[in-house]
């Protein structure tokens, strides 16, 4: 997930619990002063990196029609300029393995490994901590 995209979620996790405590932007309370009056921690973020690693690991296993459309390969020419970022791309960035980057293959391999695939799960939540 890149920077913008997390800001924004955790701006958007802020603004969620500012309307639960109906704390307003009048009153001048840092987040961090929210987050203690919510006796509380940021969360979303590690929410969604772990379902979308548990969700990769079950699309990957059931070797359904969305198994296909996740290791499909499309034919004909690439688009001009940057490439997106790939679904395995951002796994990779979450699970902390820039330096060593994983293909496709061996995400598939290891996400039939469901200990493997749940280890890796907790360790790209915990690195990432937010």
């Amino acid at each position: 997930m890149n920077n913008t995209l997390k800001k924004k979620i955790e701006a958007a996790e802020m603004w969620f619990i500012r309307r639960i405590l109906k704390v307003s932007w009048k009153d001048k309370k840092t987040n961090d002063e929210v987050l203690d009056m919510a006796n509380t921690g940021r969360s979303l973020n590690s929410t969604i990196r772990r379902r979308h690693m548990k969700f990769t690991g079950h699309i990957y296993r059931a070797r359904g029609i969305e198994h296909l459309a996740m290791t499909g390969k499309i034919n004909g020419k690439k688009s001009r300029g940057r490439q997106r970022t790939t679904y395995v791309d951002s796994l990779n960035t979450w699970a902390n393995l820039e330096q060593h980057t994983i293909t496709r293959s061996q995400f598939m391999r290891s996400s039939c490994e469901r200990q493997i695939w749940k280890t890796m799960t907790v360790n790209a939540c915990s690195r990432h901590g937010t």
